[in-house]
C-alpha cells in the first residue's frame, strides 16, 4: 500500500490540509499519517497552523486522534482547527439526521483536548493550544503546559501551567495532586510536602478563585 496516495499533506493560504482516503481503514491512516508526520518534521520546524482535514468523514474522537499524532510527531503548534467534510452529498446527509456540524471557533471555555496516554516520566513535557488529559502518571520532572485545563488520572508530580495564555477559568485535577510547582494563568502555587502527603489519596482540582488559587477535594463527602 503506497501511503503517499492516502495521507496528501497540502499547504494552503490558512495552514495545512491533510486529505485522507476514505477507502481506507481509519487504523491504517492513522499509521500512515504518524509515518509521514515524522518524515517531515523537520520541514514543518516550530510552526503555528492550522489543521484542516478532508477527504473522509471523521468524528470528534477520531479528529483527536490524528492531532495528537501531528503534535508527537512534529514541531507544529495547532493553534485552529476545522474538519470539512468528505462532500456535499454527506453534508446533507448529516443535516437530515439532525448531526450538528463541527465548530470552527472556540470559545474561552472551548478547547482541543490531546490525550496521551501512558506515564510521562523525568524530562518528558507536554505543550498543547488546548486542554490536555494525561492516562497515567506525571512524574517528578515532568512538564504539562496547556493553553486549556489539566487532568491527569493518576498522580500529578511534576510542573503544571494551565490556562497559560491568560485563561483564569481553566483548572488543573488529579487523582493525586501533588504539583512540583502549580500554575493556572499567571498565578503561581507550591504545594508543601507535607500537604502532598496528606491528601495523597484524596482526588483534587484546583481553580483560581478571587485571584487566587485554590485546591480542593474533587468529591464532597
Amino acid at each position: 500500500m503506497q501511503e503517499d496516495n492516502h495521507v496528501i499533506f497540502k499547504g494552503t493560504k490558512n495552514g495545512i490540509n491533510v486529505w485522507l482516503d476514505h477507502n481506507v481503514d481509519f487504523d491504517s491512516l492513522r499509521q500512515m499519517l504518524r509515518n509521514k508526520t515524522h518524515e517531515a518534521k523537520d520541514f514543518f520546524e516550530d510552526a503555528e497552523v492550522s489543521i484542516t482535514f478532508t477527504g473522509r468523514e471523521i468524528t470528534k474522537e477520531e479528529e483527536s486522534d490524528l492531532l495528537g499524532i501531528i503534535f508527537q510527531e512534529s514541531n507544529l503548534s495547532i493553534s485552529f482547527n476545522k474538519n470539512e467534510p468528505a462532500e456535499r452529498a454527506n453534508e446533507n446527509a448529516s443535516s437530515k439526521l439532525g448531526l450538528v456540524p463541527p465548530s470552527i471557533t472556540l470559545t474561552k471555555n472551548e478547547h482541543l483536548t490531546f490525550f496521551y496516554e501512558g506515564a510521562l516520566r523525568n524530562g518528558q513535557s507536554i505543550r498543547y493550544d488546548g486542554s490536555v488529559v494525561v492516562l497515567g502518571d506525571a512524574n517528578p520532572g515532568s512538564e504539562i503546559i496547556a493553553k486549556g485545563s489539566v487532568i491527569v488520572l493518576g498522580a500529578l508530580k511534576g510542573l503544571v501551567h494551565a490556562g497559560c495564555t491568560g485563561d483564569d477559568s481553566a483548572y488543573v485535577c488529579a487523582m493525586r495532586l501533588a504539583p512540583t510547582q502549580l500554575r493556572i494563568c499567571d498565578i503561581i502555587t507550591y504545594i508543601p510536602e507535607e500537604k502532598r502527603n496528606k491528601n495523597k489519596n484524596t482526588p483534587s482540582y484546583a481553580y483560581i478563585q478571587e485571584g487566587l488559587i485554590y485546591i480542593a477535594p474533587l468529591v464532597n463527602g
